[in-house]
């Protein structure tokens, strides 16, 4: 079986410790590379910690209910409204969740997606049921442009929950992107797999989850058809975790109880990151609309957070200028963190 292409080397920083008489001291480090992702990341010997809770009171008094477009008061004003071409009630309903275009895209077709009313709720009740009308309102949407029959073959679904993971509203929302092309990530994603299949004659994503679970350092577990994995090189300075659904090489082929098993993993993971002290996280679902059968469908999880006391944000030089992050999370301590969270 093709190795997916997981590289890593070791490197060691030397200076005099002030906090032992000066004496010299040696820091051990590794540099990944993940030929998959494309991503660098340099795993440092120290562990992030987050010693308490969040204070959300600052950002709730800046955005406070009576000034949310996404409260009922406002909604009908402030809130854009689709074509009738596209859908005649102006945006998409389901058991209280609603998706209408977004008043500031970065796409021919960018899309927010309300879960509910209710202006702010913790990580701790992002509970399946509260997730479920969101995610399904996204598929609806997709559902009518496939019908449309525009040609597009491409759509995600995103969260950035909460300001520190770029949320500029505290009301929990997703966005949908649908285009002609991918983004330039899941066109990396998209080459890696081609690649890897006329070099193997192999499904990457089949081989990597089998490599992954036999090797018990990054497999967190499993919901349904979904493998949930601790990225070998995080695209975050708290880790990765990605999840991918096996044999399902299109959005429309995901099932009902696909979904099910998608959000059962969702709320692990954020009531794990909620008992860690987390406040936010960035999440992207990446899929075809059309079958590819050398691209699964996928997505990934990144915790972000502040850096006290001065409110540091955990994104800087290394990772915006030079395409490189700083990872103080060892992935193999934070899989098997994680692991109970699935038993």
């Amino acid at each position: 079986m093709k190795d997916p292409g997981f590289r890593k080397d070791t490197a060691t920083g030397r200076y005099l410790d002030p906090f032992n008489n000066f004496q010299e001291k040696l820091v051990n480090f590794e540099v990944r590379y993940n030929a998959v992702t494309g991503v660098s990341s340099r795993i440092l010997p120290y562990r992030v910690r987050i010693m308490q809770k969040p204070d959300f009171a600052c950002y709730l008094e800046k955005s406070p209910e009576s000034l949310c477009p996404f409260c009922p008061d406002l909604f009908e004003k402030l809130t854009p409204k689709f074509p009738p071409d596209i859908i005649d009630a102006g945006n998409f309903q389901r058991d209280g969740a609603f998706l209408f275009p977004n008043a500031f895209p970065c796409d021919q077709n960018n899309c927010v997606a309300l879960f509910s009313s209710r202006h702010f709720v913790p990580l701790d009740e992002l509970t399946p049921s509260f997730m479920q009308a969101g995610f399904k309102v996204c598929g609806d949407y997709f559902h009518r442009l496939a019908q449309m029959d525009l040609g597009y073959k491409y759509c995600s679904i995103n969260w950035n929950y909460m300001p520190p993971a770029g949320g500029g509203m505290i009301h929990p929302h997703l966005q949908t992107l649908v285009g002609m092309k991918p983004t330039n990530y899941m066109q990396r994603l998209l080459n890696c797999a081609q690649n890897y299949a006329a070099a193997s004659g192999g499904n990457l994503w089949r081989n990597l989850i089998v490599l992954e679970r036999e090797a018990k350092e990054r497999f967190i577990g499993s919901t349904g058809c979904i493998s949930w994995l601790v990225s070998f090189a995080p695209k975050g300075m708290a880790g990765e975790i990605d999840f991918i659904f096996q044999e399902k090489t299109s959005f429309f082929d995901l099932t009902e109880a696909n979904f099910d098993e998608l959000l059962a993993g969702l709320a692990k993971i954020f009531g794990y990151l909620y008992l860690n002290n987390f406040m936010s996280f960035n999440m992207s679902l990446y899929a075809p609309m059309i079958n590819d059968k050398n691209f699964w469908v996928q997505g990934t999880i990144v915790p972000r957070f502040e850096i006290n006391p001065l409110g540091t944000s955990d994104v800087n030089y290394f990772e915006k200028l030079h395409n490189e992050v700083i990872c103080p999370v060892v992935p193999e301590e934070l899989c098997r963190e994680l692991q109970p969270c699935f038993r």
